[in-house]
């Protein structure tokens, strides 16, 4: 009997429709969601954190914890078409199990590169624990394998989306040239074991057949891959790219060692001094064979020691050639490790450069002793804290977002205690954060006194400052971290009798950490957010009246003129845009009748200059009068010629009469104005029309 089960029992544990096993899958749903939240606790992923208020103005919270949801397989995934496995298989290689991933094929490469060049050459190392070798060597084949299918299924960004459609990732993959080496690299050689047995090898018979496993070491792209990751990931990068080159030394000397051992198989064992000696006991075992062969391929590469002479010409290239290349790569290896030692000192020696260059100059000025002392404990805190790091050099590199992003987690504790920073819009706390400059005060310096210009507001961000008063031993009050003060100076307040001068005497107690922040930044910044800019006014008014420093009647006044200069400003602004509406119609119309005067004139010329019909008639019967009477083409000629001028003469009296009617129109419009005109041209056209009027009638007659 096939029982029937409700879909949303597998996806969300809800009831099944067939009662009599309900009891049964019921539990089975339990166990599948108590696995699930196993799952997800030892992840650690799934965990949710306490909500805080402050973050997630500046954050997309909701979309941050729907992401880490789906990475730890705590949601369920998006339909996706179900038209075989092969066609939802997709893996993102931003996520950290795709690097745990690459961690375990380059165990498996490194392993093949070691042992398989090793086993190949001495023998004793493939014949013990040949069951293990076996185990590790198919482990490593299935890795490969299993990679091979991750590898044709990695994501990559296209148009900046990250592409998912398994048959486009595995036409990516096969549209490069590396997928050949995937494949090379899982060619079953083993089957040469067949004929090949790997017991055959022996001291009279080298190489071992593991040799034909070297395919295994294409490969290597997938360790690099993961070297460059690891590098991009950790925090001390130096120092993983130096043990990068000691691992690259160590293989190169393992593999000249093995090398070695092979030529002095290939010219025999003990024949002279140079070869590996392989009589008595001690030189056959594995140990010694080894790590004589290790000891003889690290002195010449480094070329640092005495090694065996040469005897015959094969030992000779062989040493010329391991000479070179130990030559070549082990200089160009010992320069990067040079590099790199001094890159990880390089701040160190920047940060002693500069207090240098200030040590010299205060001998040079002969500064006090005691203020060069400040100077250079100075120097020690903020080495000691921040190790001279130059914030805004090292994140010129990062848009603006990021910067903002990375200033509020890094001061987060400081604009947490801030009190006028809790309720503001997160465009304006990003936009104050980039401007902030941090300041380092030493015990004892004044950061303000009372009469000073106020050009910036400060924020505590480390340390202890007391507010003192004129005599400079009175304490009035003290200030610690996220305390503001300032900002009364900077804020321009009418009515402040004090003006734009400070209030109060602030004093540094030990090393203090202060944010800076200027006055034209703030007002900038301010600018795009009123409220707030009201917001920070109404607060810098209560400190005021507090110690009775605002003039009512004066901030009072500034208000009124503040409103009616807006609201006029508001009126000139809508005066202008109707101003433009006006313009931009007058502009249409003109446009308008200055196209359709266009047209008329057009076609008044081409009535004007259009001949008659008559004409053309009487021109074309002179013409076949001519044809047929050749003798007679003079007279026909003649009556061609005068009809001619006939016609022209015709056009030049029509053409004055247009003119006169024409002048006659603007002197009619114009007496009716009660205007003298000017017609430019008005006088020769009417000569013209009364000379040419006379011919007219004559030829008429």
């Amino acid at each position: 009997m096939v029982q029937r089960i409700d879909i949303s029992t597998i996806s969300g544990g809800e009831k099944i429709l067939d009662q009599p096993s309900a009891g049964r899958r019921g539990k089975l749903s339990s166990l599948r969601r108590s696995l699930n939240a196993l799952r997800c606790r030892i992840s650690k992923r799934g965990r949710s954190k306490p909500p805080d208020q402050f973050l997630d103005k500046f954050s997309a919270a909701s979309a941050t914890s729907d992401t880490r949801l789906h990475q730890a397989g705590c949601v369920a995934p998006q339909a996706v078409p179900s038209d075989g496995v092969c066609s939802r298989l997709s893996v993102d290689p931003s996520l950290p199990s795709h690097y745990r991933w690459l961690s375990v094929v380059s165990l498996a490469v490194l392993y093949n590169i070691i042992f398989v060049i090793g086993r190949a050459v001495f023998w004793e190392l493939n014949k013990q624990a040949s069951v293990l070798w076996w185990i590790l060597d198919y482990l490593c084949d299935f890795i490969y394998l299993t990679d091979t299918l991750v590898h044709c299924h990695e994501g990559y960004l296209e148009q900046g989306l990250l592409v998912r459609d398994a048959p486009k990732l595995r036409k990516h993959y096969f549209s490069k040239q590396r997928w050949w080496l995937d494949v090379v690299s899982m060619l079953p050689t083993d089957l040469a074991y067949i004929w090949w047995a790997p017991s055959s090898c022996a001291a009279t018979r080298l190489p071992c057949p593991i040799i034909v496993r070297i395919n295994r070491l294409l490969r290597l792209p997938r360790m690099w891959e993961w070297f460059d990751r690891t590098e991009t990931a950790t925090g001390y990068p130096n120092a993983f790219r130096i043990c990068k080159v000691v691992l690259a030394i160590l293989v190169l000397i393992h593999w000249n060692a093995c090398l070695y051992f092979a030529i002095s198989y290939a010219l025999g064992f003990s024949t002279d001094n140079w070869v590996y000696n392989i009589n008595g006991p001690k030189n056959l075992t594995l140990s010694r064979q080894y790590i004589y062969s290790f000891y003889w391929s690290t002195l010449t590469l480094t070329t640092i020691g005495e090694t065996p002479t040469p005897e015959n010409d094969a030992e000779y290239l062989f040493v010329v050639a391991d000479f070179l290349a130990g030559v070549l790569i082990f200089a160009t290896i010992v320069g990067n490790i040079g590099s790199m030692i001094s890159n990880m000192n390089v701040t160190r020696v920047e940060f002693q450069n500069r207090m240098d260059g200030v040590k010299q100059y205060m001998a040079f000025r002969k500064v006090g002793g005691e203020l060069e002392a400040r100077v250079i404990r100075w120097f020690a805190y903020t080495w000691a804290q921040s190790g001279a790091l130059d914030e805004e050099r090292v994140l010129a590199a990062l848009p603006d977002k990021l910067k903002a992003e990375i200033a509020i987690r890094v001061h987060m504790d400081t604009l947490r205690q801030v009190r006028i920073f809790q309720d503001c819009e997160p465009g304006l706390l990003e936009a104050l954060v980039l401007k902030l400059k941090l300041q380092v005060f030493s015990p004892g310096d004044y950061i303000c006194r009372k009469g000073d210009v106020g050009k910036e507001m400060y924020i505590v961000k480390r340390g202890s400052l007391s507010v003192v008063a004129d005599d400079g031993i009175t304490v009035l009050a003290t200030l610690g971290a996220g305390s503001v003060f300032g900002e009364v100076s900077v804020l321009e307040i009418a009515g402040n009798r004090t003006g734009n001068r400070r209030t109060a005497n602030v004093r540094s107690i030990g090393y203090s950490d202060l944010f800076c922040l200027a006055k034209r930044d703030l007002w900038e910044t301010l600018a795009d957010y009123p409220e707030a800019r009201a917001s920070l006014t109404e607060r810098g008014c209560q400190l005021l009246r507090k110690d009775g420093l605002l003039d009512e009647a004066v901030f009072a006044n500034a208000q009124q003129t503040q409103d009616s200069l807006e609201s006029g400003v508001a009126r000139l602004e809508q005066t202008v845009e109707n101003l433009n509406l006006r313009l931009a119609r007058l502009l249409a119309e003109y446009s308008a009748s200055q196209a359709k005067l266009k047209q008329r004139i057009s076609k008044l010329e081409d009535r004007v200059q259009k001949p008659s019909p008559t004409s053309r008639g009487a021109e074309a019967k002179a013409a076949h009068q001519q044809l047929q009477h050749p003798a007679g083409g003079s007279a026909a000629s003649n009556a061609a010629g005068r009809l001619r001028t006939q016609r022209r003469k015709s056009h030049s009296s029509t053409t004055t009469t247009t003119t006169t009617t024409a002048a006659e129109e603007s002197l009619t419009t114009v007496t009716a104005s009660g205007t003298t005109p000017t017609v430019p041209g008005a006088a020769g056209s009417a000569s013209s029309g009364t000379s040419s009027s006379a011919p007219a009638r004559q030829n008429t007659l």
